[in-house]
């Protein structure tokens, strides 16, 4: 714990008086008191002591004292915040607005004695301009006075709607300024701002807001009156308000809000009536819960003062007093409706509008073992007939045909209408019989055919129009594309509908397709094939080869027939050099076409004379040449004998050899690269050569 002393003034100068006989009996002498700092809040002020100890023999301590109040009473000051250096002859204080004021000595002291110094005054000092006080607001023409516990300050206004002399502010013009409070001293300079409003004779102007509200709920109102104060208040106590203007149902009734508004020139108030409702109840609908289609019901409410409504007017309508008027059969909710600031409450009530018996709608005839529907709008009633051997009738309305005859469809309707019937004669018969169709069963495309049926009266309807079409009155089938149809003719009479069909077939002059040998040779007997099946084959050059015997038939499937599934097949013989036509001819009712086939048998080439080979005409034949290793050759001679063949490369490298049989062609494979080949044959009677090229 710190302590102080405290000395009084009579100590106080008992110790100046010791302090002055031990100066006088040494050498101690202060030459230079401390003098008085006046420093910024912060900055660090000094207090310095100037002595001397003139014999030079002793050493100088230094202490210092503390006045708070103004020198009445003085304490050591002790090294610890806001003072250091206390020691020394220079005492350093952490200035603040704590210590302003206080006053300081010095003592200096030797072997001998001390000796004290005058005091010395702290000033510190802040850079505060204070706050500004006084009104907040003038009438334009008056003044106002503020005020600022800083002296020494300069006042001024920014803005233009208010002078300023000293701290007197004159309002000139309506709008807000802003004062200012500018002190300078050594610390710098520092403003003080306020704000003031300039105020002009305000009118009283209307409240605005709702003027409906409920027990318990609130509304906001609002006046554009703002620059002032004001209070808000109300009258009867059935609402309170807040000074926002936000107002509060307590009790079902009337009040009055007011609003008083003031400025610095004058005051004024405006009222706004109010109405606080109470939460409402819709009550009770009662009454009859049916009525007939064009006839009324009264219902009734238990509360007054709401409004009626229909959900739907087509069903029924009601009117101001309750009464409904049933329009048309079905449900309709009625509806009572009252609302007021608390919102809306509504009650309902079902009415069921029943009707008497409507027409019957159907068929009035069924044939036996058929049936028909039959329908009344009105709903709710039963079906009956009258004899039940003749047709019969289920709670659907689904007549079944029982015998020829006649009966009564009686549909009956029980309800608010009372009973009502609706009656329909019923006709029962033999369902329609239709006969076969005829006309033909086919037809060439692009062309008609007429189909007829003993029956008439009847509809004529194509499966496929893609394929052919029909009239559906006059049965005129027209060809639109290759391929099968189905024609049907429907006849409809009051007992039932019947269907009759027949197939045609849209035909077209043959399409042919006709495929034969690539290769021919001499003798040889080749096979051409055409479609479709049952044509005829001719050669228009029979040097070259005849069809020996035709129509050689197979089973397969020609993708563009729908009739035909067979192809036609030659045998063709090739028996000279030449070029030859092989033609096939077809025909059917819409007309005939036919393809051909060129085969081709060079003649021989010309002999080939080589060294060592007797020469004699060449008939060694080769083809054909060039060719890629696939080839026919054949050595005709005057004799039926065998030949020995060589084939050789360029080289004379032999690259096969066989026995072959003269006037006959002979089908080779040579597996051999490209390029020239050599062909020697040899027989009893002769040497024959040729070559052959493989282009591979």
């Amino acid at each position: 714990m710190k302590k102080s002393f405290y000395l009084s003034g009579l100590l106080f100068c008992c110790m100046m008086l010791s302090f002055m006989g031990a100066k006088a009996s040494t050498g101690l002498t202060i030459f230079s008191n401390p003098g008085n700092d006046t420093v910024c809040s912060g900055a660090t002020a000094k207090f310095i002591l100037g002595a001397i100890d003139t014999p030079g023999v002793h050493s100088l301590s230094y202490s210092w004292l503390v006045s708070t109040d103004g020198g009445t009473t003085w304490s050591v000051v002790r090294a610890i915040a806001p003072y250091s250096d206390t020691s020394s002859d220079t005492l350093i204080v952490a200035s603040s607005l704590a210590v302003n004021g206080y006053m300081f000595m010095g003592i200096a002291t030797d072997g001998t004695g001390s000796d004290t110094s005058t005091a010395a005054m702290l000033v510190v000092d802040t850079l505060d301009a204070g706050t500004i006080a006084g009104p907040s607001a003038v009438c334009a023409g008056s003044s106002i006075v503020l005020t600022d516990a800083v002296t020494g300050g300069v006042w001024t206004v920014t803005n233009g709607h208010a002078t300023m002399g000293g701290g007197l502010v004159t309002g000139a013009s309506q709008g807000f300024d802003t004062v200012k409070y500018t002190v300078t001293n050594k610390c710098g300079t520092i403003p003080a701002w306020s704000s003031v409003r300039i105020d002009t004779t305000v009118i009283a102007l209307p409240i605005t807001g709702p003027d409906v509200t409920c027990v318990g709920h609130f509304i906001d109102l609002m006046n554009v009156n703002v620059l002032g104060t004001w209070t808000w208040t109300e009258n009867t106590g059935n609402a309170s308000v807040t000074s926002a203007g936000v107002v509060t149902g307590l009790a079902a009734g009337n009040d009055t809000i007011t609003y008083n508004f003031a400025n610095s020139c004058n005051s004024v108030s405006s009222s706004h009536p109010i109405r606080v409702d109470a939460p409402l109840y819709a009550g009770v609908i009662s009454g009859p819960t049916a009525v007939c289609a064009g006839s009324d019901i009264s219902l009734t409410e238990t509360v007054s003062g709401g409004t009626w409504l229909s959900s739907n007017s087509s069903i029924a309508v009601v009117d101001g007093s309750g009464d409904v008027t049933g329009v048309a059969q079905g449900t309709v909710t009625i509806s009572y409706f009252l609302s007021n600031g608390c919102g809306a409450s509504v009650a309902t009530y079902t009415v069921a509008v029943a009707a008497m018996a409507a027409t019957i709608s159907g068929s009035d005839s069924v044939g036996i073992g058929n049936t028909v529907t039959l329908i009344d709008t009105t709903t709710g009633g039963t079906w009956s007939s009258e004899y039940d051997t003749v047709a019969t009738i289920s709670s659907t309305g689904l007549v079944s045909g029982i015998a020829t005859g006649v009966t009564t469809i009686t549909y009956s309707v029980t309800n608010a209408c009372g009973t009502t019937n609706a009656y329909l004669t019923m006709n029962v018969g033999v369902h329609p019989s239709i006969p076969a169709i005829t006309g033909g069963d086919s037809v060439c495309l692009g062309n008609a055919i007429t189909l007829t049926d003993a029956i008439g009266g009847g509809k004529w309807s194509s499966k496929y129009d893609s394929i052919a079409t029909v009239d559906s009155v006059t049965g005129v089938v027209t060809g639109v594309r290759y391929g099968s149809d189905t024609i049907s003719y429907r006849v409809t009479t009051g007992f039932g509908t019947s269907v009759i069909k027949t197939s045609v077939f849209v035909n077209r002059p043959p399409l042919i397709t006709m495929t034969g040998p690539s290769i021919i040779a001499l003798g040889g007997d080749y096979f051409p094939v055409a479609q479709p099946y049952g044509g005829t084959w001719t050669v228009d050059n029979d040097t070259v080869g005849r069809i020996v015997y035709s129509n050689i038939s197979r089973d397969t499937t020609y993708i563009d027939s729908v009739r035909y599934t067979l192809v036609s097949k030659a045998s063709f013989v090739v028996t000279g050099y030449g070029s030859a036509t092989i033609i096939y001819t077809d025909r059917n009712t819409c007309g005939i076409r036919s393809d051909s086939f060129i085969v081709n048998l060079p003649i021989p080439p010309p002999p080939i004379s080589v060294a060592g080979v007797n020469n004699v005409p060449s008939s060694l034949n080769v083809y054909p040449n060039p060719n890629q290793g696939e080839f026919v050759i054949n050595l005709s001679s005057g004799n039926n004998e065998l030949a020995t063949v060589t084939i050789t490369n360029v080289v004379g490298e032999k690259v096969k050899q066989f026995e072959i049989s003269t006037n006959k062609n002979v089908d080779i494979n040579l597996d051999a690269p490209a390029g020239i080949y050599l062909i020697n044959a040899t027989t009893a009677s002769g040497k024959y050569s040729s070559k052959v090229t493989i282009a591979k």
